[in-house]
């Protein structure tokens, strides 16, 4: 069998409602990305895996997660008002939908005059509050109000409540799941051209209401090497890089992708040479060779995603595998 070889995709574009967003980097055997290069051109993510197990995303990663590859990496375009929205964690998921939760890291990219981020709420608030302000229309005076800036960075825990809209681009890295729990969608619910499903009263014990805590979960513009966004499903790294860089691959056990923001750069392992540039998403094997990342004149602006190793002492209880 051949080795491995770092991986780019074909992106899946998804028109929505509020604008569209273009799916990078996906396992689901639905919207599974294929290929775009190299010997294993056309084939999708799901085969590879299959084929090539741990090799692909590390060993002691695959023993945890077996045939799910566990990222989904977006990129959204948020014309028009996300939905009020919450994502369940891994317990709900599991036991309600066969599934993982969905934890996520939001960066920036670029944000019109109109944008706008709800992320939160400004004070500890309970259930009842809750419920009668997204019935009453009032649920976004509850959250907090951001107007975005290119290289803002928030990361989303499962059990968040947030919303975006107004013209704000965001690159998006999180666990493999597509479970939205809709809370208000800015009156779009009672337009019967324009109704989706509402999921308050399955939501409502899924949802964090502790205030929110911005220093933790909300920086900007990231200079040099900083880690962005870490949970024990991923660890999100920001890449500010002017000189070349090298990259040991046995820090990790684990693949990595890098998600170009701005600029170009090349990326060698093992004599050879990939590129590398704005909007694109590269997939590093774990199998792979020690990385040198070579910026063009300029710099480049990475996200590094790699997976923490599983707990040893523990069994996950999360979806079965397909068979």
């Amino acid at each position: 069998m051949k080795k491995l070889y770092p991986l780019k995709f074909k992106p899946v574009l998804k028109p929505k409602s509020w604008g569209g967003e273009s799916w990078d980097l996906c396992g689901f055997e639905e919207d599974a990305s294929l290929i775009a290069e190299g010997f294993l051109a056309d084939n999708d993510l799901p085969d590879i895996l299959e084929t090539y197990l741990g090799d692909l995303v590390g060993d002691e990663i695959f023993d945890w997660y077996n045939l799910h590859f566990p990222l989904l990496v977006k990129r959204l375009d948020v014309q028009d008002r996300l939905s009020v929205q919450v994502h369940p964690d891994d317990i709900v998921a599991g036991e309600r939908f066969d599934s993982y939760g969905k934890s996520e890291f939001w960066y920036v990219t670029e944000a019109g005059p109109d944008a706008r981020i709800y992320m939160g709420f400004k004070e500890d608030i309970d259930a009842t509050t809750l419920y009668q302000a997204c019935k009453a229309g009032t649920v976004d005076r509850l959250l907090n109000e951001f107007i975005p800036r290119p290289g803002d960075c928030f990361f989303i825990s499962a059990g968040t409540v947030h919303a975006a809209g107004g013209g704000v681009k965001i690159t998006e890295i999180q666990q493999a799941s597509d479970i939205t729990f809709r809370l208000f969608d800015w009156g779009r619910e009672r337009n019967p051209a324009t109704r989706r499903e509402m999921h308050l009263e399955e939501a409502i014990d899924c949802i964090d209401y502790r205030k929110y805590d911005e220093a933790a979960c909300h920086c900007y513009k990231p200079e040099g090497v900083k880690v962005v966004a870490q949970c024990p499903q991923f660890v999100v790294t920001s890449l500010q890089l002017n000189e070349p860089a090298r990259v040991s691959m046995d820090d990790f056990k684990s693949c990595v992708v890098y998600s170009c923001l701005s600029g170009d750069t090349t990326l060698t392992t093992a004599g050879q040479n990939y590129s590398l540039s704005a909007g694109e998403t590269l997939l590093v094997p774990a199998s792979c060779d020690n990385l040198l990342l070579t910026p063009a004149s300029g710099g480049v602006h990475l996200l590094q995603t790699h997976l923490p190793q599983p707990p040893k002492d523990d069994v996950y209880d999360g979806p079965e595998p397909e068979v």
